[in-house]
């Protein structure tokens, strides 16, 4: 009788083991098969995310290149009128500074230059702009870095042309006043311009396009 029930429970035990084995072998496809699912999901997740980044970069690069392009327009015109204003002080303005009447005609000098400065200014707006688009990339179109390139160039130039003549017209004011001041004609001391401005490099080159050493 010891022995039939041991060889029941023997059985009983071995049915279990193969129950096991066999749900064992079901959960270990069920984590494989779970694993796969994790790893495919990643990786798409992955190449979404890859994908959408470079439609948002390339919608950038588009909307940068738009800006650049009306702005360098705006750019321009405001560079012929910095050219011209600046043509019409060497013919009209400074033509007619002449040292023993220059306490008569600073005055429109003074008006002229302030014109003068402002329209620089409106320069700087689009300038500065265009700077800020252009800088850290480089453009599939060569026609965009050729006008990022080139705003960049003139406007330094025409800063340091400005920082120029006005060097010019207040060093001729210093030795105005100190003529007058040493020779006790009791002439009044002539205004300089003042301005903020200062000679730059704007395209960070290392040099000072425009710049003239008095």
């Amino acid at each position: 009788m010891s022995t039939g029930r041991l060889s029941l429970y023997t059985k009983s035990r071995k049915n279990d083991t193969i129950y096991k084995d066999k749900v064992g072998g079901k959960m270990a496809k069920r984590i494989k098969v779970l694993f796969s699912l994790s790893a495919f999901c990643i990786i798409l997740g992955v190449i979404l995310n890859f994908t959408t980044s470079f439609k948002q970069d390339k919608q950038e690069v588009a909307k940068r290149m738009k800006v650049i392009n009306s702005t360098y327009e705006l750019f321009k015109e405001n560079t012929t009128e910095f050219s011209n204003t600046r043509d019409n002080l060497y013919d009209n303005v400074f033509s007619e500074l002449y040292f023993e009447t220059l306490n008569i005609t600073i005055p429109n000098c003074l008006e002229e230059l302030q014109k003068y400065e402002n329209v620089l200014n409106q320069v700087e707006v689009e300038a500065k702009a265009l700077q800020e688009n252009c800088q850290d990339i480089y453009f599939p179109s060569s026609d965009i870095n050729t006008k990022c390139k080139t705003s960049l160039e003139k406007y330094e130039e025409m800063v340091n042309y400005f920082v120029n003549d006005i060097t010019q017209v207040n060093q001729n004011i210093e030795e105005y006043n100190k003529y007058n001041q040493e020779n006790q004609t009791g002439i009044a001391p002539v205004q300089k311009y003042n301005t903020t401005k200062k000679y730059i490099d704007f395209n960070k080159d290392s040099e000072y396009t425009g710049k003239e050493d008095f």
